[in-house]
């Protein structure tokens, strides 16, 4: 009969792979706190209490029927908030390419993807910018602007797990590639499981959650417009 091994290593392995999912779900759920600060719709003005005149004395010797006031109902309770919309390529089942970085599974439209690449061997530095980026690469005669987002999408906690970056995703016509640790496989959504970002939300890089996979949708078309005009990160 196989007995439990309860050595502290192995204690600790199984106390791994049980807080992993936990630790992933926290992280989606805390990306999904703006989308419950969607500022509420203001509440129906209050409605005065209608006020009911009685009717003129009758004639002497006839019966006066007296009459009750009518009710007023109560106005209704704010409306909740409304969750956005899913963007035009969500508005039926979409696909989407699942990669993970430091740990945690992301997800990019198929429509808004241009290609995976090994990560190249070869990137030209560009001095004086930001962090972010990593240099330049070529694929089909064409350069390709390699970033890290990393440090802006992954809880800090996860920035030191990372292993060495793995693929490169290309986006906006192959203008930028993401370096990601590996690429997994394709995901067949419905809008519906999905938790999309509400307008206020404080992470415009991301589309929106899916808890049910654990994975984050990111929003390649602001990715490629904020990091194209230097405003993101």
């Amino acid at each position: 009969m196989n007995q439990r091994d309860d050595r502290p290593e192995a204690r600790k392995q199984r106390i791994t792979v049980v807080d992993e999912p936990q630790a992933l779900t926290a992280y989606l759920d805390d990306l999904l706190q703006e989308i419950a600060e969607v500022t509420p719709r203001p509440s129906a003005p209050e409605v005065p209490p209608a006020v009911v005149k009685p009717a003129p004395a009758a004639p002497a010797r006839a019966l006066v029927t007296p009459i009750k006031p009518v009710p007023v109902a109560p106005p209704p309770p704010p409306t909740a908030p409304v969750q956005d919309h899913p963007p035009a390529w969500a508005r039926k089942p979409f696909q989407c390419l699942l990669f993970r970085l430091g740990g945690v599974t992301l997800a990019i439209p198929l429509v808004k993807l241009t290609g995976i690449l090994a990560m190249p061997r070869d990137i030209t530095p560009m001095p004086g910018h930001s962090a972010l980026f990593l240099g330049l690469t070529e694929h089909h005669g064409r350069k390709v602007k390699v970033v890290d987002i990393s440090p802006h999408v992954l809880p800090p906690d996860r920035l030191a797990q990372r292993p060495p970056p793995g693929n490169l995703i290309l986006i906006d016509e192959g203008r930028w590639g993401l370096v990601c640790d590996r690429v997994e496989e394709t995901l067949t959504l419905s809008p519906e499981l999905v938790r999309w970002r509400s307008p206020s939300g404080k992470r415009p890089w991301l589309s929106g959650t899916v808890i049910k996979h654990l994975c984050a949708i990111l929003d390649a078309d602001y990715l490629a417009r904020s990091l194209e005009q230097g405003t993101w990160g």
